[in-house]
């Protein structure tokens, strides 16, 4: 019999790929995004590499229909919105400091303060992040992770990618899921291993399930869901960027 670590386990590497598709809190859900692609938006999503990117997305795809997607289906029918939202109060709290580092490492004194007061006041009177006392304070920045950084320092997305069991994301970003969201995150260092695995995988499951409306939306009516899916990702991650100002994207274009 396997051990509960090894549960574990099994669900993180099978499911971790939903990090890089879903951002940390609720209000960034693909589904609240057009379902319809827009030509504009698919023109402008740079994919030198959709071959193996095609490849890589057919076997992520497979990873969660056998395995991530039914756990998640039994999350979202086991739980009640209140619960939902204690949880995913708790785990957007934990992530709160990887907002707050990367706020300084973009010189943005005021919202690392933001993040840091936001991070103490749900912490404590939140109950360890369970209600989000903060937000009626009006301490509620955007959060940020290491592409953001980059972002606010003018580096474009640049090509596209699919990373095995990490999913979509593009060559700045790629980071962020496999390394800096936990290598700047203070609180992760604090953590007891299994707990932070229990909270990783907990946080997967959760994240997948708000995803449900836009992935069977997708996998009923799009006639290619890679094209669909790469649109929404792309779309919902620049919309919450803050580039310098007259920042211009490069012309891919010019390059082929």
């Amino acid at each position: 019999m396997k051990s509960p670590k090894s549960f574990y386990l099994l669900i993180v590497l099978s499911c971790f790929f939903v990090e890089a598709q879903a951002e940390q809190t609720e209000e960034d859900n693909y589904y609240k995004y057009s379902y319809q692609i827009d030509s504009e938006a698919y023109n402008s999503v740079y994919d030198p590499y959709e071959k193996i990117n095609r490849k890589i997305f057919a076997f992520n795809s497979a990873l969660d229909h056998f395995i991530l997607r039914p756990i998640a289906v039994g999350y979202d029918r086991v739980t009640n919105p209140y619960i939902k939202a204690r949880v995913g109060s708790f785990v957007e709290n934990i992530n709160v400091p990887l907002t707050a580092v990367n706020y300084g490492l973009q010189l943005n004194f005021d919202d690392t303060m933001r993040s840091v007061w936001r991070f103490i006041i749900n912490t404590t009177f939140g109950i360890g992040g369970l209600f989000d006392v903060a937000s009626k304070l009006n301490l509620k920045p955007t959060s940020q992770t290491f592409g953001s950084t980059l972002a606010r320092y003018g580096v474009a997305p640049g090509p596209y990618l699919v990373l095995p069991f990490f999913g979509s994301t593009n060559a700045r970003d790629m980071s962020d899921p496999v390394i800096t969201n936990h290598a700047l995150n203070p609180v992760k260092y604090a953590m007891h291993r299994d707990f932070k695995l229990g909270v990783t995988a907990t946080q997967i499951i959760h994240d997948r399930a708000n995803l449900l409306p836009f992935s069977d939306y997708v996998s009923k009516n799009s006639v290619d869901p890679y094209v669909s899916v790469r649109t929404a990702v792309y779309q919902n991650r620049e919309a919450k960027l803050n580039y310098p100002r007259n920042f211009k994207y490069p012309d891919y274009n010019k390059s082929k």
